[in-house]
């Protein structure tokens, strides 16, 4: 974790060229880097420790907790029910946005152009028939859907509405705790190759996705092994509270021996 924090520094700070950038000075976050975590309220999120999550996932995400409660920190269960959610709306606005950007894509400007063809509609074509791969295609296809005529109100807009509810959800969360805990996945990681159904690759995302939808930071850290297979502790926090994931995340990694154990390739 200290090596994250030391990356963190390097690469933090405003962009002026970025309208999502944060026009304020980062702190330095090797800066209490060793603290502890005495005192600090961890949240344990019951709906990522049951159904649908591995028993051997949830077990070792339960004895991570142990190991942080050892150290001083507080941890209470904090019900996150609308957060299960986050995952059908983000295959609904990610797409969405995908398809909406990349209708814009004509190989002209910036990236892969096929050159071979014999008019500019041809060449805008072949650039998009040759430069998306199926993944893309099957999101630009999701998007197409979600955004057209009589289904954008049932939808686009109502993902929307669920998300602002999902946010809510997490602003209160922190109201009581400084850190949610719960598996970086529902499983142990998977072998290459060892999953190619895509329905199955998008619901592997069900851990972190909520993340994304309320716009918060998360940090992943080893913290057991199933089958041979790594197992993640998850770790979100509210807006700018990387300073405090980090502390959390680095006070656990130096409990644990996990993060220098390898999986047998």
């Amino acid at each position: 974790m200290e090596d994250a924090a030391v990356v963190l520094n390097a690469i933090a700070g405003y962009d002026p060229l970025d309208s999502t950038s944060i026009p304020a000075e980062p702190p330095d976050y090797t800066d209490g880097l060793k603290d502890g975590v005495r005192g600090l309220r961890i949240g344990v999120v019951p709906e990522y420790l049951g159904d649908g999550i591995d028993p051997a996932v949830a077990e070792s995400v339960k004895a991570a907790l142990v190991v942080l409660k050892s150290q001083g920190a507080v941890v209470e269960e904090i019900a996150l029910p609308t957060s299960r959610a986050a995952l059908a709306v983000y295959y609904i606005l990610a797409p969405s946005e995908c398809s909406a950007n990349l209708a814009r894509y004509d190989g002209v400007k910036y990236g892969y152009s096929d050159q071979e063809a014999d008019s500019m509609w041809a060449a805008l074509d072949a650039t998009r028939r040759n430069g998306f791969g199926a993944e893309v295609r099957r999101r630009i296809l999701m998007g197409a859907y979600a955004l057209s005529a009589g289904y954008y109100d049932a939808y686009y807009k109502k993902a929307q509405q669920v998300r602002t509810l999902i946010r809510r959800e997490f602003h209160d969360a922190f109201q009581r705790v400084d850190v949610l805990a719960l598996p970086t996945s529902p499983t142990t990681a998977f072998e290459i190759g060892g999953i190619v159904d895509p329905i199955v690759m998008h619901a592997n995302d069900i851990c972190t996705i909520p993340a994304n939808i309320a716009g918060i930071p998360g940090i992943s850290v080893p913290c057991g092994f199933a089958d041979g297979l790594p197992i993640g502790l998850q770790l979100l926090g509210p807006h700018l509270s990387e300073p405090t994931l980090l502390r959390a995340a680095y006070a656990y990694e130096q409990a644990s021996e996990w993060h220098n154990l390898h999986p047998e390739l």
